[in-house]
Formats: structure tokens, C-alpha cells, sequence
């Protein structure tokens, strides 16, 4: 069995969907008659193709080359049409939009699985009915369900980094394992972000305790500022060090990296889902997102959530200006779940 697994646009749903592509390369119904796994390609977007260059269950990634939000018809014809001959038994589309269904389409795989809507029955021969919202299943077990695996046969999802990269990593960088690894940004939007100074007051605190380490802040360009501004609010002794590698980094590099951490703090963010399967120590803030839907799925992982009557509102912005879910969950609850250094790694 040769299945395409088409990808989601956001690093966080591409680590949870793992869960779904362990099950389908464990599944002894899909191997193939000399015992072999069924062989998984993945078709991603640049953003989250590194993340299954980690994973032990995919044989081949494949970068697809539209442009966000575009429908490109022409140019998902081509594409269809270069995988056309592969020998692909069964492709799974994972986003939920018309665009995406086209290309296993035009590639005439002959089963072609997703939810339904957006009006892309028409190519999908297996379409499932989508949940509605308020029966939403947690992200790994909505992405099971195309396969029909069952929560209980669902495992955590798993990225592996091979210590000589890890190693390359770090001295690029001039890390030493054991540091603390924070995520401060949010690209979904502010609603998501624990204030700055709650960074820096947690920052502060393992710095003190951990003298021979430091801390590094991971992000995009768009959260440079942000983790700038976390390092400026640190006691003046200890901002040398803290660094901020926000924007200096591929994905492929910070995975990397963060397999060296002793932990993460993070709010709900795709890394923290890369922290989670790399089985680093998690500390996830939540606000207007739900740890229900979207946790970070390791047993090492703590969540911190306020659970307020407005929340989750999964809004981008605060719909009532104050930000209680996060400006209220105080830095002592992390603080008390820190873990030394030496333990992390």
C-alpha cells in the first residue's frame, strides 16, 4: 500500500497529524505482501514540510510549490499529473478546503479520503461527514477519524532528531543542552500570548537557579520584538544570558534545537506540539485556545489554564479588551513546576 498524505498549513496541526501516520504505518491491514509498512509521502506546504522530515514513519516528503490561498488550477493539474504515475493506492487529504483535494484528484489515486464541505465531494470518493463545532473531537483523534482508528489506538506523536544533528545544532548556535527553550509568540494572534513580563518573571527564575545556562527564545521575524522585549524586562545581570534567536532559525534547525532543551515554556503554539513529540518537558499557557482541542500531547507536558467563563473564546483578539485568561494566570504556577536543567536532557 503507497498512500499520499496531503498536509496542513500550520506546524501544529502537522505534528498532530504524526498521530494518524504512525496508525497507518503500524497498520498490518495496509502491508504490503512481503510484511513491509505501508510506504506514507507526505505533499506539504514549505512551512510545515520540515516537521515530517522527523518522523520515522514517513518515507519521502515532497514541497509543494502553490502560493498560500490561491486556487492555481493550472499548476495542481501539473502537479496531479507528476504523481500520477507513482503507483499511490490511497491519498488523505487533511485540510479541509476544495484546493486541496484537487491535486490527488488530478493524480487519479483511486481512494481519496477527507471531510467533507467546501464543495469538493465531487472528488473526494471516501468523504466523511465534519463534526460540527461543538462536537469537535481533539485535533489527533479528528485526524484519526480518516482513518478510522479510534482515540484508544491513537499513539502520541513522535519526531526524532539524530544526536549528530542536535550536536551540529547547538554548536552553531553555541548552546549547551539543558537550556531552557521559550516560545513566546503566537501567529494565530494576540488573544494567545501570555504577557511579557510573565515571560520574564519565569525567565528570571531559571536563569538564577541554573547559573551555567542560559535561555533561548524561538519564533518567526514577526516575533523578534516580542522576545526582545521579554529579554529587556530581565535584571540587567542576566540578559546576557538570554538570546533571541526569533527569525534566525529554519524550522528544521529549531527542531533541532529544542531536542536540546531541558523544557519548554510556550504559549499554545506549533511549537509547542515540536517540544511535546520530541518528549521535551512541556509548560503550555493557555488563553483563548482549548487544551482540550489542541493540548500538547506528551506525558512530560503541564497546562496551565485559567478556564474562565469567557474562554475559550478562540478568538484572535480579546472580544472584550482585557486579556483575563492570560494577564491573570500567574507566573508562580509555572514556577513551581520548573524542572533543573541537568533533568531535561
Amino acid at each position: 500500500m503507497k498512500v499520499l498524505i496531503v498536509a496542513p498549513n500550520w506546524i501544529g496541526d502537522a505534528v498532530m497529524s504524526l498521530s494518524l501516520i504512525q496508525a497507518l504505518h503500524q497498520d498490518n491491514t495496509l502491508r504490503s505482501a512481503d510484511g513491509k509498512p505501508c510506504e506514507i509521502h507526505v505533499l506539504a506546504p514549505p512551512v510545515t514540510a520540515p516537521v515530517y522530515q522527523f518522523s520515522e514513519a514517513v518515507r519521502a516528503v515532497q514541497v509543494e510549490p502553490f502560493s498560500h490561498g490561491k486556487l492555481q488550477w493550472r499548476l495542481r493539474k501539473q502537479v496531479g499529473g507528476s504523481l500520477a504515475g507513482r503507483g499511490f493506492d490511497m491519498a488523505v487529504i487533511l485540510p479541509n478546503s476544495l484546493k486541496s483535494a484537487l491535486v490527488p484528484w488530478f493524480a487519479r489515486i483511486p481512494k481519496r479520503v477527507g471531510y467533507s464541505g467546501e464543495l469538493r465531494t465531487a472528488v473526494l470518493t471516501h468523504p466523511l461527514p465534519k463534526p460540527s463545532k461543538k462536537a469537535k473531537p481533539p485535533m489527533i483523534e479528528w485526524y484519526g477519524q480518516l482513518g478510522h482508528y479510534s482515540a484508544d489506538v491513537l499513539e502520541f506523536p513522535v519526531l526524532h532528531v539524530e544526536p549528530g544533528m542536535r550536536h551540529a545544532a547547538c554548536a552553531e548556535f553555541e548552546l549547551r543542552p539543558g537550556f531552557l527553550a521559550v516560545a513566546p509568540g503566537a501567529e494565530f494572534g494576540p488573544a494567545k500570548r501570555w504577557p511579557a513580563e510573565h515571560f520574564a518573571e519565569v525567565i528570571a527564575k531559571f536563569l538564577l537557579g541554573n547559573p551555567l545556562q542560559k535561555a533561548v527564545l524561538f519564533g518567526g521575524p514577526k516575533d523578534s520584538v516580542f522576545c526582545g522585549e521579554i529579554v529587556s524586562l530581565l535584571p540587567l545581570d542576566l540578559q546576557a544570558r538570554a538570546c533571541s534567536l526569533a527569525g534566525k532559525t529554519s524550522l528544521a534547525q529549531a527542531v533541532a534545537l529544542m531536542s536540546a532543551a531541558s523544557q519548554l515554556l510556550t504559549n499554545d503554539s506549533g511549537l509547542m506540539h515540536v517540544a511535546a513529540a520530541l518528549n521535551v518537558q512541556v509548560h503550555a499557557v493557555f488563553g483563548s485556545s482549548s487544551p482540550h482541542h489542541t493540548p500538547p500531547l506528551s506525558s512530560k507536558a503541564k497546562v496551565y489554564y485559567l478556564n474562565l467563563e469567557c474562554s475559550p473564546c478562540f478568538q484572535r483578539e480579546c472580544p472584550l479588551g482585557h486579556t483575563h485568561c492570560l494577564k491573570k494566570l500567574d507566573p508562580k504556577m509555572v514556577l513551581e513546576q520548573l524542572v533543573p536543567a541537568s533533568q531535561g536532557v
